[in-house]
């Protein structure tokens, strides 16, 4: 048994020290395919988690049974770290951790099909020669 000295430790500290016991815990109770009854409730931990963490959704409560598995959908409140749309409970517990699908790619991780040219401050994809045509 590790022992942790918690009196010597910052808000900060203190904060992380609770993120990485409430996401392991969730490891080790939730690490097999469950039950809907399972993953409602496994849900409902991982709420509070996330709300430990200042993370906040407008929702995530409906689920639906999508590519062989349940999904719930999130909508969450700062859409400009996070994205909408539907997660398996695993995806959800990676966005506890500051990781996987929910979170919006940095600029740089975007891979852009077509160039852009930026004219002035503008963006701008040039089209094709004739593109003009069929519209």
């Amino acid at each position: 048994m590790t022992e942790i000295d918690i009196e010597g430790m910052s808000v900060a500290d203190l904060e992380r020290l609770r993120d990485a016991i409430n996401q392991r815990l969730l490891e080790l109770r939730y690490s097999n395919r469950h039950s809907l009854p399972e993953l409602l409730r496994m849900l409902e931990d991982l709420k509070g988690t996330l709300t430990d963490q200042g993370k906040e959704w407008r929702s995530l409560e409906r689920w639906q049974w999508m590519d062989g598995q349940i999904r719930f959908w999130l909508n969450p409140t700062d859409q400009v770290r996070y994205q909408s749309g539907w997660y398996t409970i695993d995806e959800l517990m990676l966005w506890a951790r500051g990781r996987g699908p929910v979170l919006v790619p940095e600029e740089d991780d975007e891979i852009e099909e077509e160039p852009w040219t930026d004219v002035g401050g503008v963006r701008i994809r040039w089209l094709p020669d004739g593109s003009m045509e069929r519209l």
